[in-house]
Order: C-alpha cells, then structure tokens, then sequence
C-alpha cells in the first residue's frame, strides 16, 4: 500500500490553503485501511515555524481527500477532530466554499508554541458515543429589518456593510466598512438589531465608529493619483457558512465611473474565530484588460487641538495602523490594513491640502456614534482585472482590555503579518 502525503499552509486566523490528496494501494488493501481509519481516524501534524507562539490558528483541510480515506461521502458523513494529546474532541467546522458543490472544506483551530509540533486526528463521527456541541464563535447574515445591512462578527469584532435599501431609507451611499466594538468575548449582532441601541454605551458593546462615505475600516476604491472613485452600496449577498470556527459571505458592486473606465467587484469576506481580523478578497471587472490602481482605506478622524496621530505604516509588509483620537468617555478604537507583502506602492491620504484647522478641530464628546471622518488614510497597490486581490482588515477596543494603547494594536498587526509570512505546516498521515 502506498500513501502520498498531504502538505498544507495555514495562515493566521483565516486559513484558506489546502493542498489535494492522493492516495493509492492494492485492491485488498482498501478494506483493511477504511477498517482501521474507521478505530484510529487520520492523523494530521502541525507544526508551528515561528519562534513565537501561535494561538487561536484555524486548520483547513481538505474535506473530499479526508472523506476518500474513509470512503465516506461528504454530503452525509460527518467528521471530528480529536487532539492527540488530551483525546478532547476540538471544535471543528466543515462547509462548501462554492455554490451548488460537495462540502470541501474542514477546519478547526489551534494554539502552538514556538516551534512546536502537535498531532490531531480526524474522526468518522459515526464511530464516536458522544460528540459535545461546538461553540460558535462566529456569526454572519444578511438584515433586511435594518435596510438590508450586512453583518458579521467574531467572538472579539464586529463588522457590517451596507445595502441598497439604506440608499432610499437615508440617502447614505457608502460602501465603507463599519465597526462594532465589544468587550467580552460573545456574539453581539443578533441583540445589537433587537434593541437598536447602536450607539448607546452599556460597557460591553456599542456601535462607535462613523463611516458616513469614507472607506471606513479597510474599504476599497480606485485611486488615479488625486482621487478615489469608489463604488455604491453592495447590490446582491450570498451567504457561504456561519459557525463555530468561520463564516465567510460574498456581496457584489454594481459598476460604477473609476476616472473614465467601468469597474464592478465581487467581494469575498470571511472571519475566524478569535480574530480581530477579516480576511477580504476582491474580484474587478472593468471594461479595460489593463491594471487597476486601487487604495484600501482607513477613515481618519480630527485629533483635536492638541493632538497628535498615531499612525504606523509598514511598506514592505503592506500594513498600516491608526489609533484613533479618545471618543471621552466611550473609549479609544485601532484599525488597521494588512496588503499583501511587497504590494503597496505609497501610503498617501485622499486629501493632502487639507488644513490644520480640520486635522486638530474640536470634536464635542461624548460623540452621538464617533468622531466624523475628515478623509481617508490610503494604501495604495495595483490589481490585475479577473484575478483575486486579497487583503485584511481589522480593529479593536481599548475597553476590551486586549490592547490598551497603540503600541500593543501594532504590534498585533506586525505580528499578524509575521504569521501571514510564516504559515504553519501540515502534514496529513495515516
């Protein structure tokens, strides 16, 4: 009997990699292996690269290759992971990336030292007494009771974009991407909609973060060297999955003027549990084969007379941070972009002659829903028409107690980029 191994590349927090699987053996030998899988379950190593530790990591693995080794189809057989140390059954999480197929995807999270290796198995679920419930961590769907807002979160962030139906409902056209801040570790979107307390402060989540027709946090549009061209509210939705460890979505753009050429995107969005971050990757279409020069983008606010920004940019490792001015008394937010390494060309802002007297404007607190945006902080890159740009955007809360201050945000994002660059590596056995 002969295996091949399977090698996998995990990136952090939003693994989306995987490589095929074949496997062969005799003729004999195939009962004796779907037999013996069927007790022990396949064994999957991850080793972690990086001299520092990695937590909260999501696997992706191969769904139809670990459902060939059992002989199960991955319609109707269901799966577990098992940790090969503790023999505790782990969260896991399996689904169809593309529409109208065979669910492909398995995935389930880890935590690893520095340059440690730990091995888990896959289980045929129907050799188990008892599989405990998962605990979802994530959570997305379309809100038509909100003006067809779209919402996603995970147990650290919450996002949403907005729809055509706010257009007519407010006037507001903006496909930036807005934030809500938590500070305990739940799904707040579902209570958020119920109460419509959006911008009230309760202490444990609010919505405090104005976009209006900035890019918000991580927002894209075309960039021609002095202005951005940015398309409408998201026109059609698709939910991919929601649950324990990821829920991923796609919404569309109609085309819209990009400096004297159409230009529409198709924008796939996912979140993994215990991230900060949502992974992003962006499809254009124009009506021109050559290259887009497009800006993601960070809204920034009016720092007050006294201030000063707390921005940190990295060109090489395509990131920028912003820690944002107090909102007295509702607390401080970061945000921050990873653009793939080596891609940005320039940091720049939308509106580089704006005076002082906008930048360091008094902002009366405590806000209504946040400080006003005065213009966009802008990564600027280049993207292939047809070809995925993919992208992350992220943010937090100081009231949340994980990052106190703008040195620790960036250095979550620097780290962020350092796990982008060193993925894990995973080996599928026996």
């Amino acid at each position: 009997m002969k295996n091949t191994f399977a090698r996998f590349l995990v990136l952090p927090g939003l693994a989306w990699f995987c490589a095929a699987l074949t496997i062969s053996a005799a003729p004999g030998d195939q009962g004796n292996l779907a037999a013996a899988l069927k007790d022990k379950g396949v064994s999957i190593k991850v080793t972690n690269p990086s001299n520092f530790r990695r937590e909260s990591e999501t696997i992706e693995l191969n769904l139809k290759a670990i459902g060939a080794r059992f002989h199960l189809d991955p319609v109707t057989g269901k799966f577990a992971v098992r940790d090969g140390v503790s023999s505790n059954i782990l969260d896991s999480q399996s689904y169809a990336s593309e529409s109208n197929s065979t669910p492909d995807k398995l995935l389930f999270q880890v935590d690893l030292g520095p340059h440690e290796t730990r091995t888990f198995y896959v289980l045929d679920v129907s050799t188990l007494t008892n599989v405990p419930e998962p605990t979802v961590r994530t959570f997305a769907r379309y809100v038509p009771e909100r003006m067809d807002d779209f919402a996603w979160e995970s147990d650290r962030i919450a996002f949403r974009l907005y729809g055509q139906a706010l257009i007519k409902g407010e006037g507001l056209i903006s496909s930036g991407v807005d934030v809500w801040i938590k500070s305990q570790r739940k799904l707040i979107m579902d209570e958020m909609y119920k109460t419509g307390r959006f911008h009230m402060d309760n202490g444990d989540e609010m919505d405090d973060y104005r976009v209006g027709t900035s890019r918000g946090c991580g927002g894209l549009g075309v960039w021609d060297g002095k202005k951005l061209y940015v398309s409408s509210n998201y026109r059609n939705w698709r939910l991919i999955t929601t649950g324990p460890i990821r829920s991923e979505f796609e919404v569309t753009y109609d085309a819209w003027d990009a400096g004297g050429r159409k230009v529409s995107e198709v924008k796939r969005i996912s979140i993994d549990a215990g991230s900060w971050f949502s992974k992003a990757q962006s499809m254009f279409r124009s009506d021109s084969a050559s290259p887009l020069t497009i800006a993601a983008g960070l809204a920034e606010r009016s720092c007050g007379p006294d201030g000063k920004e707390l921005i940190a940019q990295d060109k090489t490792e395509g990131w920028m941070s912003y820690w944002q001015p107090e909102d007295k008394p509702k607390g401080t937010m970061g945000v921050a972009i990873i653009l793939p390494k080596r891609s940005v060309k320039k940091f720049t802002n939308d509106n580089p002659t704006m005076p002082d007297s906008v930048l360091h404007a008094v902002v009366p607190q405590p806000t209504m829903e946040g400080a006003p945006p005065i213009r966009n902080l802008l990564a600027v890159t280049r993207v292939k028409i047809g070809e995925p740009f993919t992208y992350y955007f992220g943010a937090c809360w100081d009231r949340s107690g994980d990052f106190t201050n703008h040195i620790q945000w960036e250095n979550y994002v620097r780290r962020f980029a350092e796990r982008r660059d060193a993925p894990l590596h995973v080996t599928m056995g026996d």
